[in-house]
């Protein structure tokens, strides 16, 4: 009981952090960078991230009712009903979210569980409503996910997430960049960001320019009694990160309303050219779309290799009216149309190119 009474002191939490992680190691208890190869990359559902996506504007994804998860380690569980709260305009319950990501891994962990494990359970279980399961100050019993009742199942299912994908590194840029481009990119989504350091969970919402500074920002899960940590500084219940604070952070990971079918068909085909059984039309699947290849100029210009059939997807009718139809691919677009032009105009082969 003595823990319980001191975490209700802000100034003491990170102690508290620590003191766990020397005990017992951070995939014990505490927050961890869990990983997994089959985890997709967010680039599948927009693209990489590209400068335009950058802007110096502040700007944030939605406004949240703050939460505190009280003395318990359910610091995932209340960024997974953060994220939530975004998309759905309600209070979430954030124990369920914890207890969820446990079933998810198949325990219950004696302290912490990770990011990954969260966003699975919401994937795979839903997140219930706060009403269908409140704390109710213990923290076994809020975790225990064998005790939801039909009732509170069901209602968890109903706000299950579509899919989720993680933010990986990218080639020249670094991860503060990375984090505000795809918070931009899916502000219209209410998209938030879920990642961690220091063995305590980060949510980040928005951008903001202080004296001079951009940073990155977002709500703690102790709320207002949110302390000190060695990262970021904390204001009125939220945190605010530095371009150096973030770059320190965990992978990022982002959940969408995206059914699991087309995410797979996304993941499996992306990049490459796709056609049904009975067309000669061939599309690239690209920024979670699919984009008509008008001739093989414009295929060689996005390197589809349209030139071998091993490169070339036949899909079933059903599955390919599930990817979203996008605009006509564009030669001018292609990462290897400066080759592709050079030999065109040597063949006298440009009037592939349309509008050429």
């Amino acid at each position: 009981m003595w823990a319980e009474r001191l975490e209700t002191n802000p100034n003491t939490m990170s102690l508290i952090t620590i003191i766990r992680e020397w005990l017992s190691g951070p995939r014990r208890f505490g927050l961890y960078d869990e990983k997994d190869s089959r985890t997709f990359g967010a680039e599948v559902v927009g693209g990489l991230a590209e400068r335009s996506d950058l802007t110096e504007k502040d700007f944030c994804n939605f406004s949240p009712i703050l939460i505190d998860q009280k003395w318990t380690d359910f610091c995932v569980g209340c960024g997974k009903a953060y994220a939530k709260q975004a998309t759905e305009g309600r209070m979430m319950s954030w124990a369920g979210a914890y207890a969820l990501g446990c079933k998810a891994q198949g325990y219950i962990s004696e302290w912490g569980i990770s990011i990954l494990q969260v966003m699975k359970g919401a994937v795979k279980y839903g997140t219930p409503e706060e009403s269908k399961w409140p704390f109710n100050g213990d923290r076994n019993a809020a975790a225990d996910y064998s005790k939801m009742g039909k009732d509170v199942l069901d209602n968890a299912y109903e706000h299950r997430d579509g899919s989720f994908f993680v933010i990986n590194g990218q080639a020249g840029w670094d991860q503060f960049d990375l984090f505000r481009a795809f918070l931009n990119k899916y502000r219209e989504n209410k998209v938030v960001i879920q990642t961690g350091a220091d063995a305590h969970n980060i949510t980040l919402i928005g951008q903001v320019t202080e004296n001079g500074v951009v940073k990155l920002y977002g709500p703690d899960s102790y709320g207002l009694r949110a302390g000190k940590y060695r990262l970021g500084e904390t204001r009125n219940g939220f945190r605010y990160f530095t371009r150096e604070e973030v770059n320190q952070m965990f992978s990022g990971y982002m959940a969408f309303d995206m059914e699991r079918p087309l995410a797979e068909l996304l993941v499996a085909y992306n990049g490459k050219a796709v056609k049904m059984a009975d067309s000669n039309d061939c599309f690239l699947v690209s920024k979670g779309e699919r984009h008509f290849l008008k001739n093989e100029a414009i295929a060689w210009a996005h390197n589809t290799l349209l030139f071998g059939d091993n490169y070339v997807f036949t899909l079933s009718e059903e599955d390919f009216y599930k990817i979203p139809n996008g605009t006509d691919a564009k030669f001018e677009e292609g990462p290897n149309r400066d080759i592709i032009l050079r030999i065109l105009e040597k063949l006298e082969k440009v009037a592939l190119i349309e509008g050429k």
